[in-house]
């Protein structure tokens, strides 16, 4: 006996129920649990300065006003890369378009008072859409950056939106669009006493590129040109008796190679224009800018990753304002860590002391999690399936030669007696994979619960290289569970017909056999076919839970 032991101790358990439950804790964490984990670990920076900085004159226990600033969503379409398989491009739209989703929905427990978008919301807006395309692509954004409840929500124009440079290569109606659908060009908000500039930059690296060809000041050409960036700036110039924060899709003007300061993930900002892009607003434009306004805080876009610089300010000795450059919100914009900003407002008192603060929040970087994450584990699973169907083959071969050498013991073999087909029988518990099986001595009387539990019936499996076929009882009754207990005196038992239920519950995540000849036929299965079951058996369950959570995430 202790040699037919012996070879059924070296059968391994698949790994398919293993991997299943990997495979559904990586996905929960991963496209659910790790957005809403890097959003808990950002606070409005009033929290920080309370508990921190208790020295800033202005932090009072006046509740703080709590702005959100998101840059460059850039929705993509079908037209984003032209040069891209459609087939990919529709796979690429709805991956970043579901990123997006689980990022905005995390970004909403941060509950804010305000949120701003700094330009670059549609990828192609600016293009020569038809009237229903471009309602299409604009519920497509809105369908992205619901709001659960109903907050003051304010939008400045980028390049993407309306385009810059040569109008006739975009769309005539884009400055008409962006308007009837987000707001205008130009605004001035008042938000907790602070005074908010958003300007139209695409319009006016435009204007003053016109302006420089007509060698006219920027008083001059304000009066001659109203309605256009230049002249709203300078309408702008009176309010200073509150703090000044200039919002701006296209960052202001700086030296060369100038360093964006330890947040930025590589390189800096560096002048330059293209089709339909400039890199930092015109060095005239951004002194005019800062002269006009005297902002004490400046917030840009476009360049997608996160940069913070000094600007003098122009007219104040020793006054400097700090431009922010917010980190994209979307992963499709070259960065690895997509973001937005947190901005937290007091009342200001008088002239003195600081009555804003800002900090950067982070979301998780999507394409290292696919890279890094779900790859190296596609190739540990199928490294885990191939050594363990290499193993069950093995055993299963080792199994049948017992059950062969059997019949020497029938004809008087000494060493394989216990293996004699009248003296065994194979029993596979239904909570054991089917490479568990363990045999039995006939002999031996079964418990109470075995012996109610068989009705007599026999099935039979043949013995490789023999015409004998083993006999084993079969279990009529493999969904039912007895449990005997004495109650009053008297032997009682219960039943319950149940398993049955529980193995087509569990099945997703527990595999579980009943007692028949399928379980021993399962650990004969070929090596190829076996491994193509496993990876079968795992990867349903894992591409069902990804659907569910996509489908959970664009409601």
């Amino acid at each position: 006996m202790s040699t037919s032991f012996s070879v059924l101790s070296k059968l391994r358990p698949r790994p398919v129920n293993l991997l299943r439950l990997l495979w559904c804790l990586s996905l929960l964490w991963f496209e659910l649990g790790t957005f809403y984990h890097h959003v808990s670990q950002c606070y409005w920076p009033d929290h920080t300065v309370r508990f921190h900085d208790t020295d800033v004159a202005t932090v009072t226990e006046t509740k703080a006003t709590h702005v959100l600033l998101v840059a460059d969503p850039q929705i993509l379409d079908q037209g984003s890369y032209p040069g891209r398989d459609p087939a990919l491009m529709w796979i690429s739209q709805r991956i970043v378009d579901l990123n997006m989703r689980r990022s905005w929905r995390a970004t909403q427990t941060m509950n804010p008072d305000v949120i701003i978008f700094l330009g670059d919301l549609m990828d192609r807006g600016r293009f020569a859409l038809s009237d229903a395309e471009y309602e299409t692509y604009y519920q497509r954004f809105k369908s992205i950056f619901s709001m659960k409840k109903d907050i003051p929500v304010y939008y400045i124009p980028g390049n993407h939106d309306i385009g810059l440079g040569n109008p006739s290569l975009f769309s005539p109606s884009s400055y008409d669009r962006f308007e009837s659908h987000f707001a205008p060009l130009n605004q001035h908000v008042n938000i907790a006493n602070h005074s908010f500039v958003m300007i139209n930059a695409p319009g006016l690296v435009d204007e003053d590129g016109h302006r420089k060809l007509e060698s006219a000041s920027y008083v001059h050409w304000a009066a001659a040109m109203p309605g256009g960036p230049i002249e709203f700036i300078r309408s702008q110039e009176d309010n200073s008796e509150i703090p000044t924060i200039l919002l701006t899709h296209i960052p202001l003007a700086r030296p060369e190679k100038t360093d964006c300061g330890p947040l930025r993930e590589k390189g800096t900002i560096r002048q330059g224009v293209g089709f339909g892009y400039q890199n930092t607003l015109p060095d005239d434009a951004t002194k005019f800018v800062l002269e006009s306004l005297r902002p004490s805080a400046i917030f840009s876009g476009d360049d997608h990753d996160y940069c913070e610089y000094w600007h003098s300010v122009p007219g104040i000795n020793g006054a400097k304002a700090k431009e922010i450059s917010v980190k994209s919100f979307s992963m499709a914009m070259g960065i690895k860590v997509p973001g937005f900003q947190l901005l937290s407002l007091f009342p200001p008192k008088g002239t003195s002391g600081q009555s804003f603060f800002d900090a950067p929040c982070f979301l998780p970087n999507q394409l290292g999690i696919y890279l890094t994450v779900y790859v190296p584990f596609i190739f540990l699973s199928l490294a885990a399936l191939l050594v363990s169907n290499y193993y069950r083959v093995k055993a299963s071969d080792q199994v049948q030669r017992y059950w062969a050498s059997g019949d020497a013991g029938e004809s008087g073999s000494a060493t394989n007696s216990y293996l004699d087909a009248g003296a065994w029988r194979a029993t596979t518990p239904t909570t054991m994979d089917d490479s568990q099986m363990l045999l039995r001595k006939v002999n031996e009387p079964p418990s109470e619960d075995e012996a109610e539990e068989e009705d007599g019936e026999a099935y039979s499996l043949p013995v490789p290289g023999s015409t004998t076929r083993r006999t084993f009882p079969r279990n009529s009754r493999t969904c039912s569970k007895s449990w005997s207990f004495v109650l009053f005196g008297r032997r009682r038992r219960m039943t319950v017909d149940s398993s049955c239920l529980s193995s087509s519950i569990l099945s997703p995540f527990f595999y579980v056999e009943g007692r028949s000849p399928e379980s021993f036929r399962r650990i004969r299965v070929g090596f190829f076919r076996g491994f193509l079951r496993d990876v079968f058996d795992v990867a349903w369950i894992a591409v069902v839970l990804f659907a569910l959570i996509a489908w959970w995430t664009f409601l």
